[in-house]
Parts: C-alpha cells; sequence; structure tokens
C-alpha cells in the first residue's frame, strides 16, 4: 500500500511521549518477537505451527501470531496485544485513533536508510529492524515523513482483552521463576534448532533426489508433530493462566513454582481458612492431582 497523506508514527516500548492525533502506528522490534524460517508448507499451515517456533525463545504470556511469506521464507511474529494497547494508554492514546497497525519488520523492510523513532533509532542490519538507542548512533537520521516506503497490504490485528490483570507484584515473583525455567529451556532449543536445521538439509536433498513433492507423507509427519508440541505447549499455557488468577488477598503471594512432569506450587495465605475457597476455585480449573495445607503454606500439585 503506497504511503499518502496520512499520519504515521513509531511506538517502541521505551516511547515516553508520541504526538499522535489520528493514523497508523509501527511497531518498533521492542513490542514483538521475529523469526524466520524456510518451509515448503502453505501459509495455513504455517499459521497454525507459529507458536511452536516461539517455544524457549520469548517469555511466558498470551501471545498473538503473525505469519508472512516473504520470498522463500515465512516470517513469523509474536506480540501482546495487551502490551500495546496498555501503552497507547500510558501515552494518553485511544484504539480509536489509530486507523491501523505495521510491524517494523514488515513496514520498513526495504529501507536502507536509519530512520529517527523518537528515542530509538530504527535500522536495516542484513534484512532485520533492529531498535538502538540514540546514544548509540552518532549520526542524525531521518524522520519518517522523509523516508520512501510501501506499507505492506496486511495490518496487524489488535485485540482488547477483557480478561483480568495480574498486579504487578504477582509478575514480578513469577517472572523470577520463569526466568529460571527459560535459561534451562534456551540450552535445549539451541541444540534443538541446529539438529533441526541438519535435518532438514538432509530431506531437502532426499526430496531433490527422488523428485518428492512438498505435499509428500515426510512433511505431513512433520506437521502433525509440530502440532502435537503447540497443543501441548497451550495446554501448559492455560494451566498457568488459571494459576496465576487464583484470588489471592493482597498479602498473599506465590512462594513457588516449579513445572516439570507435572506442575508444583505453594502459596503463602494469610488464613489457613483461605485454602478451602482456593481449593474451589482450582479443581474447577485445572486437574489438581494433591493439595496439602502446612500451616499457611498450601502445596499444590496439577498434571499437565
Amino acid at each position: 500500500m503506497a504511503i499518502k497523506s496520512i499520519e504515521i508514527a513509531v511506538l517502541d516500548k521505551e516511547s515516553d511521549t508520541l504526538v499522535f492525533n489520528k493514523g497508523i502506528l509501527i511497531l518498533s522490534p521492542s513490542l514483538y518477537w521475529f523469526v524466520k524460517e524456510k518451509m515448503k508448507i502453505p501459509l495455513s499451515q504455517a499459521k497454525k505451527i507459529a507458536p511452536s517456533m516461539f517455544e524457549g525463545i520469548i517469555p511466558s504470556g498470551k501471545y498473538s501470531y503473525f505469519v508472512e511469506k516473504v520470498g522463500e521464507e515465512y516470517w513469523f511474529f509474536a506480540y501482546q496485544d495487551s502490551q500495546i494497547l496498555n501503552k497507547l494508554s500510558e501515552l494518553g492514546i485511544k484504539p480509536s485513533q489509530v486507523s491501523k497497525v505495521y510491524l517494523a519488520q514488515l513496514a520498513l523492510k526495504d529501507i536502507q536508510e536509519p530512520i529517527d523513532a523518537g528515542n530509538k533509532i530504527l535500522i536495516n542490519e542484513q534484512g532485520t529492524i533492529i531498535a538502538l538507542p540514540k546514544s548509540m548512533f552518532p549520526i542524525e537520521a531521518k524522520k519518517l515523513s522523509q523516508i520512501q516506503f510501501d506499507l505492506p497490504k496486511r495490518s496487524l490485528p489488535l485485540r482488547s482483552y477483557t480478561n483480568l490483570v495480574i498486579s504487578e507484584e504477582i509478575l514480578y515473583r513469577f517472572s523470577i521463576l520463569v526466568f529460571i525455567t527459560i535459561v534451562a529451556y534456551a540450552v535445549e532449543t539451541f541444540i534443538h534448532k541446529k539438529n533441526f536445521a541438519t535435518l532438514s538439509a538432509k530431506e531437502q536433498a532426499i526430496m531433490s533426489q527422488y523428485h518428492l513433492p512438498p505435499t509428500t507423507i515426510q512433511i505431513k509427519n512433520i506437521i502433525a508433530s509440530l502440532e502435537k508440541i503447540q497443543k501441548q505447549q497451550l495446554a501448559i499455557r492455560d494451566d498457568l493462566d488459571a494459576i496465576l488468577r487464583i484470588p489471592l488477598a493482597p498479602t498473599e503471594f506465590f512462594q513457588s513454582l516449579s513445572i516439570g512432569k507435572d506442575i508444583r506450587f505453594e502459596i503463602a495465605l494469610i488464613d489457613p481458612k483461605r485454602a478451602e475457597l482456593i481449593k474451589n476455585y482450582l479443581v474447577k480449573k485445572i486437574h489438581v492431582l494433591d493439595m496439602q495445607l502446612r500451616g499457611k503454606i498450601l502445596s499444590v500439585k496439577c498434571s499437565l
């Protein structure tokens, strides 16, 4: 879509001000995660496996996914609608003021000049749009209005969530536990991706040697395997979401949380009598294997 006379601004996670009346927003790389892979599969199947492409890469949370085919590659994006909407609210911008939203990676993929994005500079680093602090970029960058570029045909769909907001205090405590889990999975994911690249090369050689079409049973098996992983990850995510929404009193908190063959966590209660209330909530949301109360500490074991 060619750019006409319309207001366009870049939204960054660290934006402290944004002069914007009504128009188009371009999301800085700080507001989304991006990976790309060469895959000979239909776009519909690529959309199904999008969550699996970010396993062990992104922090735990509720994400939306966007997939675009660029040349021979599929570009996968993960983003949090709530994070973007909260940032707009923080800057005093209503969703009704935004006509369309685009990802910088897609909207600015062909630019060669650095762009001034408020407190950040956007540059094209070997095909990937990255955001750098202005202090790291001595040369004056151009304004977005001075750059010639075309917007993609598809814009990003933003969904407004009405779910209960998790308090920052609980998120902080839980993020410490999640960080430890992410570090452990990061090493495993690195090895997995390396092995996957080797297997993909062998697969391409076999397909080329025997002139196999891209819809062969080997491809379908790979898709089925990735969909199974996706289903398992979504189930774990739903269980963690239900756990984080336990109706805790203001001074109650999660003392520990671990994920292995099952999910285990402990909650420090203000009164042992509240254990029954929490039990009634949990049995309706997840499969509880065991629940024990020791003093004011409630220990819970749930199946994955």
